[in-house]
């Protein structure tokens, strides 16, 4: 720091410093002397008042050290300065080339943004055009009909509501008829046939009836084998003249791959007024209409006012009915079987009634298909099998029944599928200290259309325990000659309608005698119903038949009637009339209390 290298000295054109070989060698008073001289004379100052060269000396070197202090800390200052500038200059390449990367980076990201956002947009147009499809599918399914492709109930129903509402709002003026309409004996179809065939006969059907609507009806498939209509109408006659229509377009049977399937339609009518307030109320006017076309076997049928009131009064009847059940208000009548060969009774036969508390006697013909329909008749089937058992073991404790005498009971549909039929025969027969030889079990000809394997097993576990199978009403059903030889029968009774108009009618006599020689033939007993002149019993003793059962002998009777008549035998005079000469004629039956 305080060598001849570091003086400073201001030259001619500034500052300089003399660094040379020459400035070296000469003494440093010399050249602080020099250098003073140079500063005075540039001051304008006389060399001769220059101050003392010591004091100068000491100056100059103070002034030496002030600037190689400054020098020093100069080179400090711009090293660090260059050191910064060359850090900045790093940290903005590595910004810049961050940045860049940055930018680059975030270039790819908006392209990759942009590409997601196109490719959500081009899903959610596809999601949008997928929803839109499955509303209008889900709007198709809410009014159409998922197997035959027709509108549903519910459309159905709005369209009836609508067309009500304009009437009643005399925005529309047109008349309009509903028609429900149902098939005969479909639910046979699915049984034997099976459910496919089943669905592609309502494809059938609804394709029929599709040529018969115009553009601006409505027809709909309710459900099962059912249909309806709306259509407008100029009158009353109009809508007969469709409802014609309606059956006549289903007098051809279908063709459904190799089988022809005859299928009859039964139409229900109701004419639309303002009086309707609901198409739910319509629509179940139709059906009323739609059975009772059903129950007289027409083809249609239009709608009064006296079927609702009638309808009202079978749901208070079917109330009553499900009381009666539950307090046993049903007694038992007895119409004896006659067997005229050894003159005595073969059996009894069992028929219910029912004692209203309030309304008396109610006919069975009036309770029992209620009870059919609305599944009730095997409980009424099982009270009368009690109180039957009941009465004929007193005939047999005594001694009123001869030995060897049988009662008649009667099972109904519903019996022959259920698995604790026999628990129940055998459970009540020995609280009655009876056996199955007592019983005669009559089963409807029309019971049989099943053809079921657990209507034959019981039929056949039914016969094997002793009890005698009879077919009541034998010849009015579809395949007669058929059961006798699939299940174990032991006897036929011959339908009241066979014999009512046999003398009338000649083809009932040979049918009558056929049924007779057929069942010889087969060793199966033959019951005639229905016989109520002595004519009558004579032809159709001369046939070969000697069971008979029917009003000439005695109308049904209750238990105290029916004990006095096997005790009196006076069924046996009747019998003797067949062998008095001039005593074959018409004859009133004889006459009971009930």
């Amino acid at each position: 720091m305080g060598t001849i290298d570091g003086i400073w000295a201001i030259g001619e054109q500034g500052r300089e410093v003399e660094n040379d070989e020459t400035a070296q060698a000469a003494s440093l008073d010399d050249i602080l002397h020099r250098k003073l001289n140079r500063i005075m004379r540039r001051a304008g100052v006389q060399a001769g008042e220059a101050p003392a060269l010591s004091r100068w000396q000491d100056f100059l070197k103070r002034i030496n050290l002030a600037f190689l202090e400054y020098r020093d800390n100069r080179l400090i200052l711009e090293d660090s300065v260059a050191r910064s500038s060359q850090e900045m200059r790093s940290l903005y390449e590595e910004l810049r080339s961050e940045s860049n990367l940055r930018l680059s980076q975030s270039k790819a990201h908006q392209e990759e943004l942009a590409g997601l956002v196109k490719e959500r947009t081009a899903d959610l147009e596809a999601a949008h055009l997928e929803l839109e499809q499955i509303n209008k599918r889900l709007e198709y399914d809410a009014t159409h009909d998922g197997l035959t492709g027709i509108h549903n109930r519910g459309h159905f129903l709005r369209v009836v509501n609508a067309r009500l509402a304009s009437q009643r709002d005399k925005t529309s003026h047109d008349d309009f008829a509903l028609y429900f309409i149902d098939f005969d004996r479909f639910k046979q179809i699915n049984d034997t046939h099976g459910h496919a065939v089943g669905d592609e006969v309502l494809v059938l059907v609804s394709n029929r009836l599709s040529r018969l609507v115009g553009k601006d009806d409505c027809l709909a498939r309710l459900g099962g084998d059912e249909f309806a209509l709306l259509t407008t109408v100029e009158s009353t006659n109009d809508s007969i003249a469709i409802a014609q229509r309606i059956s006549d377009a289903f007098h051809a049977p279908f063709q459904v791959r190799d089988l022809k399937i005859p299928l009859a339609a039964s139409v229900g009518i109701v004419v639309g007024h303002t009086t309707y307030e609901a198409a739910e109320v319509m629509l179940g006017d139709a059906d009323l209409a739609m059975y009772r076309a059903k129950e007289s076997k027409l083809p249609f049928y239009l709608f009064d006012d006296a079927m609702r009131q009638d309808y009202l009064d079978l749901l208070e009847l079917e109330r009553e009915l499900e009381t009666a059940i539950d307090e046993e208000q049903f007694i038992i009548n007895f119409e004896p079987v006659v067997d005229t060969l050894n003159q005595n009774l073969f059996s009894t036969e069992s028929l219910v009634r029912w004692i209203h508390p309030a309304k008396g006697l109610i006919s069975p013909a009036k309770f029992i298909p209620l009870a059919e329909e609305r599944g009730l008749v095997t409980a009424i089937d099982r009270i009368v099998f009690q109180k039957t058992c009941r009465v004929f073991s007193t005939w047999i404790e005594h001694r009123v029944a001869r030995q060897g005498q049988k009662i008649n009971v009667n099972l109904a549909s519903g019996q022959l599928v259920r698995s604790d039929l026999i628990s129940f025969l055998l459970t009540t027969l020995d609280q009655s200290s009876l056996t199955p030889q007592h019983v005669v079990l009559g089963i409807a000809e029309s019971h049989l259309l099943d053809e079921s394997e657990t209507v034959s097993r019981q039929i056949r576990e039914l016969s094997e325990l002793g009890f005698e199978i009879f077919i009541d009403d034998f010849g009015t059903g579809y395949s007669s000659l058929s059961y006798l030889a699939k299940y174990p029968i032991d006897g036929i009774k011959i339908d009241r309608a066979f014999i009512r108009d046999v003398h009338t009618n000649p083809e009932h006599k040979e049918l009558i005698r056929s049924i007779i020689a057929m069942a010889e033939a087969l060793n199966v007993k033959v019951v005639t119903e229905g016989v109520e002149t002595l004519e009558q019993l004579k032809l159709v003793t001369d046939l070969g038949c000697y069971l008979i059962q029917g009003f000439l002998f005695t109308r049904p009777m209750d238990e105290h009637q029916a004990a006095e008549l096997q005790i009196s035998n006076s069924y046996i005079d009747i019998i003797a009339k067949l062998y008095q000469p001039h005593s074959i004629g018409p004859l009133e039956p004889i006459a009971s209390p009930l």
